[in-house]
């Protein structure tokens, strides 16, 4: 057995000290070799053991056959981790499982830890469990509340005459043998960029080293982890200048430039590169194929990002640099250098060469997660153009008056609209004004040069300016083919001017008027009095009825998106003017309404203020009953959906932790039975989606070291803790968001990400990505951290490279606060609402049903979701629940809508003053789904006492007469037994129940 062991320990030693070149792998896999810095290896272990109460990390020991009271080992772990003292040792007998009580921790440092214990079964084999933690069996949310710590804590279970015996030193101890250290997966592995070199090693090296800062260069394959501590890697290979790699053509191969400053800060670090050229056949790949991701880009919105290098004294910072090898590259070795500047510091030059090779690379290595090709996904602009989407059509521009689609624009002689129509309804009483009250006068923005230019057939923009005695005003906009109209207005004066207020002035008509929600009110019917003074997360408002509505948003704050529990914006400052300012609502209910927009006094300096504001035009699209009621969701386990197809449903979404998409908004590494279960799906003629967002990601990001050395472009900044794999691998500086638990004990365990980063641009290549590779029909989103603008490039996306797909998007009150208005920009582009957790469907009025939850004033419709929501009230809408996410079951209602043909109906709802059916009762309401000669009626009673209710029906408009007609109550499971009355009958109506009522002709 010594013999084995001796020449295991010398082919891991060849192993470390061979070149690296010779030994990277083709699959990425080179990163989970073995190593063995002090003659013990760092391996994973053949099988997972119980992660819960041990942990992901082991020693292995031998203990001699000599009977001893105790033995010293000494276990030099070298661990990233911070804290190591708060951290239990637990010690298990491997012959019997039984712990070990009798343990003493002489010494517990990063380095290493000197311990005894009392050994049971001698001689035999132990297990040192040196990181364990309680495993978190139940999902749970790691952003709210105390930083979670799920590691065991020290105890001291020794028998106090146990510890008498022992000397104060252990080193007159018997010593037990360390056999190996383990991980209990490769997931888990520290790896050698993840294990710290000593104290020694690393002076080691800084002696090697006397320069600040010390430049070199890394593999793709070794991520640099770490920036506090350097890894016991580079304790053996050296800081190598010079970076040889190897490519195949048409591949996006990335490196590293690693920059570590013991000695000293190292402030505005910028890399330049030189062509990378082939001396044998002078091929060139051109330096403008090079790029720094640490240092430019292209941001989320298409504009070019560039960023501050700076490294902080003591700090090790790693450099991401990728480069496209051309699909027509010849082979052979490219040769160039990466220039590296700083403030006070000489360039150096870092030589760089690239072997390509004759194979060719089809996708540029997306495929492959661990080349990290994809980080060039990072600047992409996919999606990036102003031309319009279906439904959308091009923009017209006739004179002053711009079409969007059914929607009619006229601007008025300062820019500001003058007419808004839609759906033949006028949105103004009167043109939007702006209005500045000063000591002198009041002055109203006019303006008479105005001009509009048509830049795409998606765009159009306009601008007019004006001076106004001391007051300059300038107005530049544009509207998009969706309807959305973007405002900034300039106000500047030749010298500071106080002013008394500035008005943003809406008149509204009555039609309009009717409803409104946001900027503080919940929604609903529109009060007759309200004032906002931006006190709450709230920046926008919509007022409006079924056929005709404004958006109205208050634009310069940090934050305009909509997850208002994660990300606290700001009041804009121009508008809110440090809590000066106010939106106030006027109007008798049923006329016209005034929307008032107060700054408050301020002073307007030469420079000027702008005053920014957006509108959107609702309904955004024409609801499609068809597509509501011909698409019917299953929302649970793959294993269930066979099932839920008996009974009506043909989608599906796959939601996050689930065994086909088991990683929080990363679906990229579960992937053939995915595709096989899809793919089956679709030879049933079903649909799967997948849930793929942002707001967190999980740690099983293939380019997580990458994004952390982003230095919080992407993920937020944080204290660190949460769930141990980002405690042992990422160490601190993060925010842990979402946690799942996943089968075999492993964690996913995801980060906070900002709203608005580069992030957008890879999740939409990524979806490109899984349109094309997986053939998914669609997203489902979970909210989300973005704007309208990244919604229009995912439809475009869509449209691209599988038409058809759909998105549906699902939102509660407590994280968006209200998620109709903040996520009104998003409707043009949805296909599906499920509103949500916290909707309390049985204490909602009617006009808060419509208004928060409905979608149809918006265009788009809903499903219900808090507990299987309200059956009988959710059909006034249109609305149901999903299949198989509740006890409460749709398919008794879905049967009943296949039975009468619904998807082939017109929905006329109460709201409309055509409904050919209504009740005497205020609180019961009734809408009708329309055929030839047999019409389906929802009747729901919103009160929270019954009521015996009659039914006004218009018999012209339905076709037949009383006297023809057949009113009956079709039998519905968990609905409604079968019942028949006669035209003029009383219904009684239960309270917050209600029927689904069949009037046809006889014999029809």
């Amino acid at each position: 057995m010594k013999t084995h062991f001796l020449l295991y320990r010398l082919l891991l030693f060849l192993t470390v000290c061979l070149p690296s070149a010779t030994l990277l792998a083709d699959d990425g896999t080179a990163i989970n070799r073995p190593y063995a810095p002090d003659g013990i290896p760092f391996t994973i272990a053949n099988t997972p053991w119980k992660a819960d109460l041990q942990g992901n990390h082991r020693a292995v020991i031998q203990v001699d056959k000599a009977k001893r009271n105790a033995v010293r080992v000494i276990l030099p772990w070298r661990r990233p981790d911070l804290r190591v003292d708060t951290k239990r040792i637990k010690i298990v007998d491997a012959t019997t499982g039984d712990n070990v009580q009798n343990i003493k921790a002489y010494s517990l440092t990063p380095e290493k830890g000197e311990l005894a214990f009392m050994p049971k079964t001698v001689p035999g084999k132990y297990y040192v469990y040196y990181l364990p933690y309680r495993y978190r069996k139940e999902a749970n949310d790691a952003r709210y509340g105390k930083p979670w710590n799920d590691y065991l804590p020290p105890v001291d279970n020794a028998d106090p005459a146990w510890l008498a015996k022992l000397p104060q030193t252990s080193s007159k101890l018997p010593v037990a043998t360390v056999l190996r250290f383990e991980a209990r997966s490769a997931f888990d592995f520290f790896t050698e960029m993840g294990t710290i070199a000593t104290q020694r090693e690393t002076q080691k090296l800084l002696n090697a080293h006397p320069e600040n800062p010390i430049l070199f260069q890394e593999d793709r394959i070794y991520a640099i982890r770490m920036q506090k501590q350097i890894p016991v890697r580079w304790t053996h290979t050296g800081l190598n200048k010079a970076f040889e790699g190897s490519a195949q053509r048409n591949e996006y191969y990335v490196w590293q430039v690693g920059i570590w400053t013991p000695r000293q800060n190292v402030d505005k670090v910028r890399l330049s590169f030189s062509d990378l050229k082939d001396t044998q056949t002078g091929a060139i790949i051109p330096k403008d194929q090079i790029t720094c991701f640490n240092q430019e880009g292209t941001n989320w919105d298409g504009s070019h990002l560039s960023f501050d290098i700076n490294v902080p004294k003591g700090t090790i910072q790693a450099l991401w640099c990728g480069v496209q090898i051309p699909e027509n590259a010849r082979q052979g070795s490219y040769h160039g250098t990466v220039s590296v500047s700083a403030a006070g510091m000489k360039t150096r030059e870092l030589p760089v060469t690239i072997h390509v090779s004759d194979q060719l690379l089809a996708d540029k290595g997306d495929g492959d997660l661990w080349r990290l090709a994809r980080l060039r996904w990072l600047n992409s602009t996919i999606g990036l153009d102003n031309h319009p989407v279906p439904p959308f059509k091009a923009l017209s521009v006739d004179r002053n008056i711009i079409t969007a689609t059914d929607k009619n624009v006229t601007i008025g002689a300062n820019g500001l609209p003058e007419k808004i129509e839609i759906n033949g309804k006028q949105i103004l009483a009167r043109p939007l004004s702006f209005l500045v009250k000063t000591a002198q006068g009041d002055y109203i923005f006019q303006a008479a040069n105005r001009s509009i230019s048509q830049k795409a057939d998606g765009l159009v923009t306009w601008q007019a300016d004006s001076k106004q005695g001391d007051l300059a005003f300038s107005c530049t906009a544009q509207m998009e083919y969706d309807g959305y109209i973007h405002y900034d207005i300039k106000v500047s004066a030749d010298h500071p001017t106080e002013v008394e207020d500035i008005q943003l002035i809406a008149n509204y008509t009555p039609y309009v008027s009717e409803y409104m929600m946001g900027t503080g009110l919940k929604g609903g019917y529109r009060p007759e009095q309200f004032t906002w003074d931006w006190k709450g997360p709230y920046d926008s408002y919509w007022i409006g009825n079924t056929l005709a509505g404004l958006h109205m948003e208050y634009r310069g704050g940090s934050y305009h998106g909509p997850l208002l529990n994660d990300y606290k914006p700001e009041a804009p400052q121009a508008w809110a003017n440090g809590g000066k300012g106010t939106i106030v609502v006027e109007g008798k209910k049923g006329s016209a309404a005034t929307v008032l927009t107060h700054t408050g006094k301020m002073t307007i300096n030469p420079e000027g203020r702008t005053f920014e504001f957006a509108l959107l035009i609702t309904p955004a699209k024409p609801v499609d009953t068809r597509k509501q009621f011909s698409q019917r969701y299953f929302h649970s386990l793959e294993k269930d959906f066979d099932h839920a197809a008996e009974e009506g449903a043909n989608i599906m979404n796959i939601h996050q932790s689930r065994d086909l998409n088991p990683f929080i908004n990363y679906p990229f590494v579960v992937r053939d039975s995915l595709k096989m279960f899809i793919n089956h799906e679709h030879q049933e003629g079903r649909k799967v989606k997948l849930y793929y967002t942002i707001r967190e990601l999980s740690n099983y990001c293939s380019e997580i070291f990458a994004l952390k050395s982003l230095n919080h472009e992407i993920f937020v900044k944080g204290v660190g803790y949460g769930e141990p794999w980002l405690c042992e691998h990422l160490i601190d500086d993060y925010k842990p968001a979402w946690y799942t638990p996943v089968s075999g004990e492993r964690q996913d365990a995801s980060l906070v990400i900002t709203g608005f980063s580069r992030w957008i641009n890879y999740y939409l290549e990524g979806y490109r990505w899984m349109l094309e590779n997986y053939h998914i029909d669609g997203l489902y989103m979970d909210d989300v951290a973005f704007d309208r603008d990244v919604m229009k490039r995912m439809r475009k996306i869509m449209e691209k490279y599988r038409p058809g797909s759909l998105i549906d998007l699902h939102s509660n009150t407590g994280y968006s606060v209200g998620p109709m208005n903040q996520y009104t920009g998003f409707f043009p582009y949805v296909d599906r609402l499920w509103f949500g957790e916290s909707f309390q469907y049985d204490k909602m009025t009617p006009d808060e049903w419509f208004v928060t939850f409905s979608g149809i004033p918006f265009g788009v419709m809903s499903e219900m979701l808090q507990g299987g929501g309200n059956r009988w009230l959710g059909m006034v809408y249109g609305a149901a629940n999903r299949h198989s996410w509740t006890s409460v079951s749709p398919a008794p209602v879905w049967k009943l809508w296949k039975d009468f043909g619904i998807i082939d109906a017109k929905m006329i709802g109460y709201w409309d003053e055509h409904c050919p059916i209504t009740t005497n009762q205020d609180m019961v309401k009734a809408t009708a789904y329309v055929k030839p000669g047999q019409v389906l009626v929802s009747i729901g009673n919103f009160d929270t006492k019954d009521h015996d209710v009659q039914l006004n029906i218009n018999w012209k408009s339905l076709g037949f007469g009383p006297q023809d007609a057949v009113i009956e109550a079709p039998e519905v499971k968990d609905f409604q037994e079968a019942t028949t009355w006669k035209a003029g009958q009383s219904i009684p109506v239960k309270a917050k129940r209600g029927w689904l009522l069949i009037i046809r002709k006889k014999g029809a």
